[in-house]
């Protein structure tokens, strides 16, 4: 209880910031369709949010070994809170492009530095169970944002000053803190080339995720506008509520699929998982005009099988590294992560306007979920697991933070 006692600042800030994150997910791409932008420019413009955050991610290490993890974090959140606001001053798609970039760069310096600063701080014997409680406090935070702004226009002002007062509030906890900031990150250098040939199978489904989830998500209040037009509170209760069933299909099954993991190849399960998530998208992709239960059914489905392979691919990845390259391991995967994610939300956009079908936006999570379940099972046939006293035991991980590395109980 000690390790929990001294980071529940640091688990509030986080719960703060997805609380914040949550809304904006939700309300930006309902605005941008007020705005008149198309399903394709909405893709790019959630792109934006993706480059942002893979430029974060790439320079926080760097960020918090000259300013410290108070100062990353504090000019993060002012800056992002100040986006936030900015996007109702300024109604128009290339401001939000703007805003949108900036804000994918803050979060990923906020979480870093939350991150980071969490494994310095957790013993080695806690570090899983803490870090479990972090990300699903985190994701329950994520999935209720959205019903707090649930009813209101999407170009109203008061979701967008919701998110502001939300990552405003996420400054409390870490400026007053009075625990000490972690020691800096190390800078020990790892090409991507290297990271393909420890584990090619993760680098695979970790971009998948990005590509798959990120897309997919990007256009999910549009989509939901679309299939649930009877939600009462509009376009933005329809969102809220297709976000949840998503979140929470992934939040029930993340930790059976990963304790699976422990005991049948990792690329077995990823396989499973994606199949799983391709059947269901197959379904929403072929038949739009299902009841809204069955709907909502199908999205918590898609959810559970394509919102929790990424933690397993990175556990796989771990299994095949050394000790002392666990860190840049897990930095490597989240950047081939943001990758995914700045490719999917375009594809994703044109995906939703294809002509002859109303579904073409699960109907390419459905033929991205196949080829990743194919790809998943050639690696496995062309090379063998690792034996199950050299792996990892799998943990709740997201693709939150360059540093989530440091989060492992095998880096001291």
């Amino acid at each position: 209880m000690a390790d929990y006692r001294n980071v529940w600042v640091l688990i509030a800030a986080a719960a703060f910031l997805q609380l914040g994150g949550g809304i904006l997910g939700v309300v930006t791409p309902l605005g941008l369709e007020a705005l008149g932008v198309a399903p394709g420019l909405i893709g790019a413009v959630a792109a934006a949010h993706a480059v942002g955050f893979m430029v974060g991610a790439w320079t926080a290490s760097n960020a918090i070994l000259l300013f410290g993890n108070i100062r990353v974090f504090s000019s993060a959140a002012a800056v992002c809170a100040a986006s936030a606001l900015c996007m109702q001053l300024l109604l128009d798609p290339w401001s939000w492009t703007a805003a949108r970039l900036v804000q994918g760069a803050a979060f990923a310096w906020m979480f870093s530095s939350v991150e980071s600063w969490l494994g310095a701080t957790v013993s080695a014997r806690s570090r899983g169970s803490v870090s479990g409680f972090y990300h699903l406090i985190a994701k329950v935070a994520l999935v209720a944002g959205p019903f707090l702004v649930a009813g209101l226009a999407p170009i109203d002002f008061r979701p967008y000053i919701w998110a502001g007062i939300f990552l405003s509030l996420s400054l409390l906890p870490i400026c007053l803190t009075r625990r000490g900031e972690p020691p800096p990150p190390g800078t020990e250098y790892f090409p991507l080339r290297r990271l393909f040939e420890i584990a090619p199978a993760a680098v695979i489904a970790v971009f998948m995720a990005g590509l798959i989830n990120s897309g997919t998500l990007a256009l999910l209040p549009i989509y939901a506008g679309v299939a649930l037009p009877e939600v009462p509170g509009g376009a933005t209760a329809a969102a809220a509520l297709a976000a949840a069933a998503c979140w929470t299909g992934g939040l029930v099954s993340q930790w059976p699929a990963g304790r699976v993991s422990d005991y049948v190849d990792r690329r077995v399960v990823i396989a499973v998982m994606a199949a799983i998530s391709g059947f269901a998208a197959l379904v929403l992709g072929l038949f739009p005009g299902l009841p809204r239960s069955y709907i909502l059914i199908a999205l918590a489905v898609w959810g559970a099988g394509s919102l929790s392979f990424y933690g397993i691919g990175v556990a796989h990845a771990i299994d095949r590294a050394e000790t002392h390259q666990i860190a840049r391991v897990m930095s490597g995967l989240l950047f081939v992560w943001a990758v995914g994610s700045v490719v999917g939300p375009p594809l994703s956009g044109v995906a939703f306007n294809l002509p002859y079908t109303e579904g073409g936006l699960f109907l390419l999570a459905a033929i991205m979920s196949g080829f990743l379940t194919f790809a998943m099972l050639l690696r496995r046939a062309r090379k063998k697991d690792v034996p199950a006293d050299a792996q990892e035991p799998w943990k709740i991980t997201l693709p939150t933070t360059a540093t989530a590395s440091e989060m492992d109980p095998r880096v001291e």
